[in-house]
């Protein structure tokens, strides 16, 4: 070799060296950054630790399925509620472990497998969020075993003492009863719960700081999953149908006024704060149109020319004389086409919007307005009507809705309860 091409091979691997000591630097900063998070305490849940970098990896996983806007700023404000969130899981294990309720490796993967199908990720569709989002994996299911024990233990130590009485049913079917004909309310919730007036302003802030970002794109079911403090956090907050008394006063009073899909304002009740989102709203008791059943037959004149008066007050006299269907199909037979006909029984549901809509209110016997049909017109007429029934719900539902709720409630009374007697101190 010349010595121009030792000095060139002398320069290359000298900025190689360079370089992978470079990379050396920033791992080693980056372990050790891990590392001191590790160290560093975030809070103390009666014998456990939670590190600043468990809290970190949950605020990872929180925006990640959220669809929160992720800046440092909102980091910053979720933070606390975040961490609260951690402390009432842990506390929530350390009570599962104490009484031996566990949750095992199927449990987490059935949960796994749940969550790719509502989700719609496919079969892997799990472990490629985590990789996508740089999530740690092992954080991911900490949480998951977290909700599934503490879901466990409820069933298995309150169920058993959940009594609904033959008179709380009759109650509440005369309740529903009673409301029949009024609005219905299926709603989702996401709720803190504020058991001190020290705290109230911070949770406030962090559901105000939160409903920003769902009103902004964020996902509500995420959200009401991983902040809320009620035990509809597992189903994205769902609570499902109410009718006006199944509600805080608070709640019931902005219902009238919200639209499906509408989100409400924090609301403040004796409990703690709440967002609302209407999902959808129905009258108590009474069928949704679409489910009634219409017997159609259909006049249709194919071109009417400058005739048009004439030919509506045609069949206008036809119907007026005409003893059913088949009697106006026949009065009008001479100058209407013969695509004319009946059509048959529909359910409203199956029948295409434009004619849906022109016979929706349409009672049995009478016609449709006059819908355009190329150069002339077509007409309904409701040859028979049936609407759907709704009956009250079994006794069985009812005892179940009501033990749902009631169970509900002691669940949330058991966590309050692990919290005023455990000791928990907050560093951050």
């Amino acid at each position: 070799l010349n010595w121009v091409k030792i000095y060139y091979i002398r320069s290359v691997l000298g900025v190689a060296l360079l370089l992978a000591a470079t990379i050396g630097l920033l791992l080693s900063a980056q372990i050790s950054v891990r590392a001191q998070d590790i160290l560093r305490i975030a809070a103390v849940v009666n014998d456990d630790v939670i590190s600043i970098y468990d809290l970190s990896a949950r605020i990872n996983i929180v925006v990640a399925s959220s669809n929160l806007k992720d800046a440092p700023e909102l980091r910053r404000q979720i933070a606390p509620q975040v961490l609260r969130t951690l402390v009432n899981e842990y506390l929530q294990t350390q009570e599962a472990t104490r009484l031996n309720v566990v949750a095992t490796d199927s449990d987490v993967e059935f949960t796994i497998n749940q969550i790719e199908q509502k989700r719609g990720m496919g079969e892997g569709g799990f472990n490629n969020f985590v990789r996508a989002n740089q999530l740690d994996r092992e954080a991911l299911l900490a949480q998951i075993r977290a909700e599934i024990s503490w879901t466990k233990l409820i069933r298995r130590r309150l169920s058993s003492a959940i009594s609904v009485g033959e008179d709380e049913i009759d109650e509440a079917l005369a309740r529903l009863e009673g409301n029949r004909g009024q609005p219905e309310y299926r709603v989702a919730e996401i709720f803190f719960s504020i058991e001190s007036t020290s705290q109230e302003r911070e949770v406030i802030d962090t559901a105000e700081n939160l409903l920003r970002q769902v009103r902004q794109g964020a996902a509500f079911p995420e959200i009401a999953r991983q902040f809320s403090q009620n035990a509809t956090s597992a189903v994205g907050g769902d609570i499902g149908w109410v009718i006006p008394g199944q509600l805080p006063a608070e709640i019931d009073a902005i219902m009238p006024a919200m639209a499906p899909g509408d989100i409400s304002d924090v609301v403040r009740t004796l409990d703690g704060a709440h967002i609302i989102k209407l999902i959808d709203r129905r009258t108590v008791l009474t069928a949704n149109p679409l489910d009634a059943r219409v017997h159609l037959a259909q006049l249709i004149v194919e071109d009417f020319g400058a005739n048009s008066e004439n030919v509506l007050d045609q069949i206008r006299q036809s119907h007026a004389e005409s003893k059913n269907c088949a009697d106006m199909i026949r009065r009008t037979a001479n100058f209407t086409s013969s695509q004319s006909g009946e059509l048959g029984e529909l359910g409203l549901r199956d029948i295409p919007l434009d004619l849906r809509k022109a016979v929706i209110n349409v009672q049995a016997g009478n016609l449709s307005v006059p819908l355009p049909f190329g150069r002339g017109l077509r007409i309904l007429m409701v040859c028979s009507r049936v609407e759907a029934e709704v009956e009250l719900p079994t006794r069985e539902t009812m005892r179940r809705d009501i033990g749902n709720r009631r169970l509900e409630l002691q669940a949330r009374r058991y966590l309050r309860d692990l919290r005023r007697s455990a000791f928990v101190d907050f560093r951050v």
